[in-house]
């Protein structure tokens, strides 16, 4: 029997269910390369926690490096470059091009930044966690230090309470003015949690006024200069640091390829994950575009993508045929607002306080527990 080479492009959130899957029942005939820039997964769902300084980073941790070592996968720390779908090749950029017989990717999508050295992308989350030090150091100043966090959907809502929490801690221990430091959100052009019940954006910006975050207006950001940000409506925002959490971007190595892609560049699929394009290709997670089928970029909906990809895997090995993904037409959404907050809402219905906050640390602790021990 011929062995087939699967190449894992990226360990996102749906991938690690490739490699559980494949842990815990190996696919005959079939060898495994995971290539992705670094071992760890940080799980989306802790960041808000990390960044906060409540939760152990160790917590929020998937070892990728021990689940390829359980799926029997070869694990090369290193960064996709382009994608020769007609010659069935992937390059990178440390070193010799990898050859597949079945592609995955699942290498997520960074914030749509602009091109300027002052807007920090919040994405891959190691490069926030690294930016963590540096943003300590200046809120213990005693100098005024305003932080903006631009984008108004759920990962720039907890990222600015996180980063609220954190550095007014910073600013306390080290004797400093706490009115000195502030922080404004920008929700961009279609406001506060647009995809949201109106009451999780009303309590989300009680929350901020008791706080002291402030909500600038709604309006597309432009590339932040002589420390403001421009809007689109002529204002101008000032800020000392800007952080981007605004919609997503798909990666410039995807053009050119040979895979098609939709209108905004990211990979095609069908609702079973497969390339419209490329039959021994698959896409999922942020990567992915879905076309008519509204999947929210989210890493709630790339978990639940995870058990259909390792299916539809295993599937197409087989010759049979593939079972498609549906997205879940009432997603339960968890937002952390604080150490002991939390927002929740499902099916219209809006509820908060610190039972969800325990209860959304107690989901994500057991996503993270399914993913120890394979």
């Amino acid at each position: 029997m011929p062995v087939r080479h699967l190449l894992l492009v990226g360990a996102g959130h749906a991938s690690i269910e490739v490699l559980r899957s494949f842990a815990l029942a190996p696919v005959a005939g079939l060898r495994l390369t995971v290539l992705t820039p670094s071992p760890a997964l940080r799980y989306s769902g802790m960041l808000p926690g990390i960044v906060a300084g409540h939760a152990d980073p160790a917590a929020g941790t998937i070892d990728t490096a021990g689940l390829a070592r359980a799926a029997g996968a070869a694990l090369c720390v290193d960064r996709a470059s382009f994608v020769d779908a007609g010659r069935r090749r992937v390059f990178r950029d440390g070193g010799d091009p990898f050859d597949y017989d079945l592609l995955v990717l699942d290498v997520g999508a960074p914030p749509a930044t602009p091109d300027a050295p002052q807007a920090l992308p919040v994405r891959p989350a190691d490069e926030l966690l690294a930016r963590l030090a540096p943003l300590d150091e200046a809120a213990a100043r005693p100098a005024p230090f305003r932080i903006a966090v631009v984008g108004g959907g759920a990962a720039g809502v907890e990222l600015v309470f996180a980063l609220e929490t954190r550095l007014r801690a910073r600013r306390a221990e080290a004797g400093a003015d706490p009115a000195t430091l502030s922080f404004v959100l920008l929700p961009g052009p279609f406001g506060l949690l647009p995809t949201l019940p109106a009451g999780v954006a009303r309590q989300v910006r009680a929350l901020f006024a008791a706080r002291g975050i402030e909500v600038g207006p709604s309006g597309l950001a432009g590339a932040p200069k002589d420390g403001a940000i421009p809007l689109d409506d002529g204002s101008r925002i000032e800020a000392d640091v800007s952080l981007w959490a605004s919609g997503a971007a798909a990666p410039s190595w995807l053009r050119g390829g040979g895979l098609a892609t939709d209108a905004k560049g990211f990979v095609a699929v069908a609702p079973t994950l497969r390339s419209i394009s490329h039959e021994n290709v698959f896409a999922a997670g942020d990567i992915a575009g879905f076309g008519g089928m509204k999947v929210p970029k989210s890493g709630l909906y790339a978990v639940r993508q995870g058990p259909v990809l390792a299916e539809n895997l295993r599937r197409h090995v087989d010759g049979r045929p593939l079972r498609p993904f549906r997205p879940q037409r009432a997603a339960l959404y968890l937002l952390a607002t604080g150490p002991d907050h939390a927002i929740g809402t499902r099916n219209g219905i809006v509820f908060s306080g610190a039972w969800v906050r325990r209860w959304k640390d107690r989901i994500d602790r057991r996503f993270i527990a399914r993913f120890s021990t394979p």
